[in-house]
């Protein structure tokens, strides 16, 4: 973000075009995800990630053909850092893989990405807590945030997310 209420070129330019919206539409719902990321604010977040996911058309035959937790990897990935967060994805530790990170001034955001015929939530929940996902944050001075995600398999986007418990 450039300053209040405006976002960069990149912002301007990536997000109306991979949800194929006005500039005008995305911006609100985009304004509002950045603001409610940088607040901790996932209930609201999340609400607006839904919507931003949900316009991103299946036709794409790139995106078509690649696995189905990918691509909403590259979606969600690729919002995230239009919005100027940083975002790391598939970082490896001694424990496992974790799918994303995405770190806001106040926060790091830890998601497990699970489709629902994968196990969705609870899967992802179990997985973070098994393998410690947050333990390489507990050092830094932001609230870390795990996310335990669950994403529609047949590509209708976002279906829900739940924080689970820091002290894993």
């Amino acid at each position: 973000m450039t300053h209040e209420g405006t976002f960069s070129v990149p912002s301007r330019v990536v997000v109306p075009a991979l949800t194929m919206k006005s500039n005008s539409e995305v911006v609100s719902a985009q304004s509002f995800l950045r603001k409610m990321m940088q607040d901790g604010n996932t209930a609201e977040a999340k609400k607006a990630l839904k919507a931003l996911i949900a316009d991103v058309p299946y036709s794409n035959k790139k995106m078509a053909s690649m696995d189905m937790e990918e691509r909403y990897r590259l979606i969600m990935s690729t919002i995230f850092r239009a919005l100027g967060f940083r975002v790391e994805v598939e970082r490896m530790l001694a424990t496992g893989r974790i799918d994303m990170i995405v770190e806001v001034p106040s926060f790091i955001y830890v998601l497990e990405l699970k489709l629902s015929n994968n196990g969705g939530i609870s899967a992802a929940e179990n997985q973070m807590k098994e393998k410690s996902y947050t333990e390489p944050f507990k050092a830094d001075k932001r609230k870390v945030i795990a996310l335990a995600v669950e994403l529609d398999e047949t590509g209708k986007g976002l279906i829900d997310w739940k924080e689970v418990d820091e002290s894993l």
